[in-house]
């Protein structure tokens, strides 16, 4: 009991700091008074925040960063991660992925659940996921690139057409990435 009394003085007193606290965590211990060492140890913990910030850009890599992102929102790691499994042709551990961020609504989710069941050879069940996808944003020239990719699996050159000319429309060009990539798969097709 006396070794304990001198501890407890000094966590009162704000001198000694927790492991948690230390740490930058939360403990289940009451907070100490405030003092001029309470601030301490929360420090570490913007670092910490500042480290996971730097930490995800990092993994964004340039062709899962979401230029989307602006108009529809950051998704975040996870979605960065679901992407990197698609992309990497785990296509159900993808989905699986993807429904885990409860976002039904969204077009880029919707579009990469349509790619990783078209890639599965599961067209007829990619499609709702495309139309779901460029309902939400008629614009989204991504889903309008896989949906032609879609459309070329079903050996429908003449609608796989049709999304290469929405592409070229949307981009004002024939040089962004959709057009290109579906420009490059509609050549390729041996219908």
């Amino acid at each position: 009991m006396i070794k304990c009394v001198p501890a407890l003085a000094l966590l009162a007193s704000g001198l000694l700091a927790t492991p948690a606290f230390a740490a930058g965590g939360t403990s289940a211990a009451p907070d100490p008074a405030p003092s001029a060492t309470t601030a301490t140890p929360k420090m570490p913990a913007i670092v910490v925040v500042k480290k996971k910030a730097t930490t995800v850009a990092k993994q964004s890599a340039p062709e899962i960063t979401d230029a989307w992102a602006a108009k529809f929102g950051d998704l975040g790691p996870a979605y960065i991660a679901a992407v990197k499994l698609a992309q990497a042709a785990k296509y159900d551990e993808a989905i699986k992925a993807f429904n885990a961020l409860n976002k039904p609504d969204d077009p880029r989710v919707n579009n990469w659940i349509g790619f990783s069941l078209r890639k599965q050879g599961k067209v007829d069940e990619a499609m709702p996921f495309y139309d779901k996808a460029l309902k939400a944003a008629p614009d989204f020239t991504p889903a309008h690139e896989y949906l032609g990719e879609a459309y070329i699996q079903m050996k429908d050159l003449a609608k796989a057409k049709d999304q290469l000319a929405q592409i070229e429309k949307l981009c004002g060009n024939k040089t962004c990435e959709e057009y290109k990539d579906l420009s490059e798969a509609v050549a390729k097709a041996k219908l």
